[in-house]
């Protein structure tokens, strides 16, 4: 992928900050109050490299995220606009299949491939540094790595030790974690989207905890919010709106 295939960001005055609209916010300590855009007409056409796909997912290892950062976000993934192909491509690391890349609009299509939508609320973020910082070179180096990571599923104890990572979210990091660290394809979503981010000159720290997570690309003062893609379910909100399904991948 070169920059010519790849959207690049485009300048801010072009795009304009939503911040006079009061709904259109993003917390990482509650999910947008927004109604959710239409996909295809209305979330699609703003869409560029470097945005965020941000869930709060209903799943086991979701609500262990969510319970353990105290937050509503449980996974994050690194959206790519790919003009060539006429695609949006979402590049992510899930405890089921390790790095890979997918369509996003089957998260509201096909996520289990068995025709259902992702169990749970999603939004999209653009990262304001990102925004304003990368160019062609850090964009492409971005993708570089981020592609390099495709494939490499997860066993046992990669899953034992990203768990284990989790629960300590709340204590000190012991020496049994330093010295029982993950390999460094093992990344949870969150620290794979960091780790692509840090290969485009935008480094992001950990904000309340001793890894980066999901929470972590969800504060206002570093993110815009693009847009709901899906509503929080019930068991989440008070109230629940169907997503408007994609005609367009």
């Amino acid at each position: 992928m070169n920059g010519s295939q790849v959207q690049q960001p485009a300048p801010l005055v072009e795009r304009g900050w939503r911040t006079h609209d009061p709904c259109m916010t993003i917390s990482s300590q509650s999910f947008p109050s927004s109604r959710p855009l239409s996909y295809q007409d209305e979330l699609r056409p703003l869409l560029q490299t470097g945005d965020l796909l941000l869930c709060s997912g209903t799943g086991l290892f979701s609500e262990l995220i969510r319970q353990a950062t105290d937050s509503p976000w449980s996974h994050v993934g690194l959206i790519v606009r790919v003009d060539a192909i006429d695609r949006v491509m979402l590049m992510e690391s899930v405890e089921t299949h390790g790095v890979r890349t997918l369509p996003l609009s089957r998260y509201l299509l096909d996520y289990d491939q068995e025709g259902n939508p992702y169990p749970g609320g999603l939004a999209v973020v653009r990262h304001r540094r990102f925004a304003q910082q990368c160019g062609a070179t850090h964009i492409q180096a971005m993708l570089q790595f981020a592609v390099d990571q495709f494939g490499s599923a997860y066993d046992r104890k990669d899953l034992v030790r990203i768990a284990a990572r989790v629960l300590s979210a709340h204590l000190k990091p012991s020496a049994l974690l330093a010295k029982d660290s993950p390999p460094q394809r093992a990344f949870i979503c969150s620290e794979y989207v960091a780790q692509c981010y840090a290969r485009a000159g935008v480094v992001l720290e950990p904000q309340a905890h001793h890894y980066v997570t999901p929470a972590d690309f969800a504060h206002p003062s570093d993110v815009e919010l693009l847009g709901v893609m899906k509503a929080q379910q019930q068991a989440f909100s008070h109230s629940y709106n169907a997503p408007v399904l994609p005609t367009h991948l």
